[in-house]
């Protein structure tokens, strides 16, 4: 009832007389309430850059005036979760939503709303339709295209129910709809052309109908509207992917390594982004993501990483995405087998002391360094409980905890939760660092050195089968 009451004071307020309405079609009201909140701040976004930073009050409310903002759509960030918006000059969206149902939970009131609501159903709709999808890949392709298709009829009979209950609804959201419900069904087709190829291996005889691909006809690799919206970033990524993984096979794949970790699959990766792709934001995107799924799954050939951060870094425009690859790439290479930290990198103790990281070795036995985030509570909480397994079953262990918090007040709280003893718990002095420190892609991922504090493996992960092998 008091976040209502706020509604219609607010909804007041700013069309009280005609001069406030006026003045209202040149900006925005943006606000709610979080039920639950995971963080103290709603942060929004818009085309990658941020809007604004907004604190919850004490009844875990926020509201902002946009002023001389660009129509269209926004992105916001509560905690690690995050939802999109429509947001138009003369709108005055409020938004409640609860932490522990994140998406199912969204609901918006106030001018805009109507719109908003619907994207939200649209979306759930998307996600409901996930799992018989999946199980929908077993088909034959066409009869695979007949069920997805009808997939698509319910979300374009409520789009049209929803465009005739709104008839004023702006074109550019109707647009925005359309290629949601079309990129959907698009990225629906690349999945089942990901299933088929590993059923392929198992029976050589299987085809798909050659009608079955007339979609990639209509698929535009350079929209600028949709070029920030994730669902079609990473539909985009998944045609690169499947066009990559084709080229491969019409090349008789003979090696023993999965397609799709291997140089060659990779570097038609980035033909495809350098020659399809032109938008420079969601082309940098797209080159950047495809640099982290190859080094994920490539960390000791240094020659063949050499070859493809070559090819990246001449096809990347963007500054600080080229840096970021750059740490990344200078990371592994620091990593391997047999160096050591540099005397460079630091971290910090709970006295505020900044400590060289190639002092923290022992001498009684191995030493693990593991890393961990008090905005993961989840990952925290597991990661702690399998590393204290280890401390009990390897007692020469020297187990060094990494934070990335970066507050030092916070982390040392942080510490306390733990109650590991056994442990000695440190934080990074700068996150930006760890690319380059540490080639920390996975929030899972382990370094282990000798006594002498060389690298033993630098990329072990905490749920390895061989982990316990490495530490005797």
């Amino acid at each position: 009832m008091k976040y209502f009451t706020l509604l219609v004071l607010f909804i007041f307020c700013v069309g009280c007389d005609d001069v406030a309405e006026k003045s209202a079609d040149t900006f925005a009201y943006f606000g709610g309430e979080i039920i639950n909140p995971a963080d103290e701040y709603v942060l929004l976004y818009h085309q990658g850059e941020l809007i604004d930073s907004l604190k919850l009050d004490e009844n875990n409310r926020f509201l902002t005036k946009l002023k001389n903002h660009k129509n269209g759509l926004y992105k916001f960030y509560h905690n690690r979760e995050h939802q999109y918006i429509n947001l138009e000059k003369g709108d005055s969206l409020l938004l409640r939503l609860n932490t522990y149902a994140f998406d199912e939970s969204l609901f918006f009131t106030g001018k805009g709303a109507e719109k908003n609501n619907f994207y939200v159903e649209l979306f759930l709709l998307n996600e409901n339709h996930e799992r018989p999808v999946y199980q929908f890949t077993r088909l034959d392709s066409d009869a695979f295209l007949a069920k997805i298709d009808s997939l698509q009829h319910i979300k374009l009979s409520k789009q049209t129910k929803f465009l005739k209950d709104n008839p004023n609804v702006s074109q550019d959201f109707k647009d925005f709809t359309d290629k949601v419900i079309k990129y959907c069904n698009f990225r629906y087709r690349e999945t089942y052309q990901n299933m088929f190829y590993e059923r392929k291996k198992k029976d050589s005889t299987l085809t798909i109908a050659d009608s079955f691909f007339d979609y990639k006809d209509e698929v535009n690799m350079n929209d600028s509207t949709m070029s920030y919206y994730i669902p079609y970033t990473r539909y985009v990524m998944q045609f690169i992917n499947n066009s990559s993984y084709s080229e491969c096979l019409k090349k008789s794949w003979k090696s023993d390594k999965k397609i799709n970790t291997s140089l060659i699959y990779n570097k038609n990766k980035l033909a495809l982004i350098d020659s399809l792709v032109s938008y420079p934001f969601l082309r940098n995107e797209l080159l950047r993501y495809t640099a982290y799924s190859y080094y994920r799954d490539n960390t000791d050939d240094i020659v063949k990483n050499n070859e493809f951060f070559n090819l990246y870094q001449k096809a990347a425009t963007d500054k600080e995405s080229k840096e970021e690859i750059t740490d990344l790439h200078n990371g592994i290479k620091s990593l391997q087998f047999g160096n050591s930290f540099s005397s460079q990198i630091y971290v910090y103790n709970d006295q505020h002391a900044r400590v060289p990281v190639n002092q923290l070795n022992s001498k009684r036995g191995k030493t693990i360094f593991y890393f961990w985030t008090s905005k993961q509570l989840r990952h925290k909480r597991l990661i702690t409980e399998k590393i204290k397994v280890l401390a009990e079953e390897f007692p020469n262990l020297n187990i060094i905890g990494i934070s990335l918090d970066t507050e030092h007040k916070h982390w040392r709280k942080a510490v306390k939760d733990l109650n590991f003893p056994e442990s000695k718990q440190y934080r990074v002095g700068n996150k930006d660092q760890v690319l380059r420190d540490y080639a920390l892609i996975s929030i899972n991922k382990l370094i282990i050195t000798d006594q002498n504090g060389n690298f033993i493996n630098g990329f072990a992960d905490i749920y390895d089968t061989n982990l316990k092998d490495q530490l005797k």
